[in-house]
Order: C-alpha cells, then sequence, then structure tokens
C-alpha cells in the first residue's frame, strides 16, 4: 500500500495529527509558564556621580593663604 501523501488532514491520520499538535500547544504553555515565572526586569539605568567639594572654609579652620611671588 502507497503512502498517503496528498490528505495530511483526512480522518485517516487524525489520530497522528491531534496529539502532535496537543503535545506542541503543551510544550509551548510551558515554555511560556517558565519565561513568565524565571523573567527580572532589566536593572535601572546607572546614575552619574556628581563630586561634590565643600569650600575650605566649611572645615573651622581659616583658608590658607595663597603663596606671594617674589
Amino acid at each position: 500500500m502507497s503512502k498517503d501523501r496528498a490528505a495530511p488532514f483526512s480522518r485517516k491520520h487524525i489520530r497522528y495529527w491531534l496529539p502532535v499538535t496537543g503535545g506542541m500547544l503543551l510544550i509551548g504553555a510551558l515554555c511560556l509558564a517558565l519565561g513568565f515565572c524565571t523573567y527580572d526586569p532589566p536593572p535601572p539605568e546607572p546614575q552619574k556621580i556628581e563630586l561634590v567639594i565643600p569650600p575650605p572654609s566649611s572645615f573651622g579652620a581659616p583658608a590658607p593663604a595663597a603663596p606671594t611671588a617674589r
């Protein structure tokens, strides 16, 4: 008997494509569930660190005098 290549979705082949289609849908659903359960959101954008140097007078001691040229 030759293979029936013309009608893959016929009643004759229903016993094959229904379980295969159902299995593929089940695997896809499992993959989606695992993806949703294990998803970590991306880290926030890095922020620029601003350097703030207080003026010398805020330390309580007077600022040193600038050297004079001779």
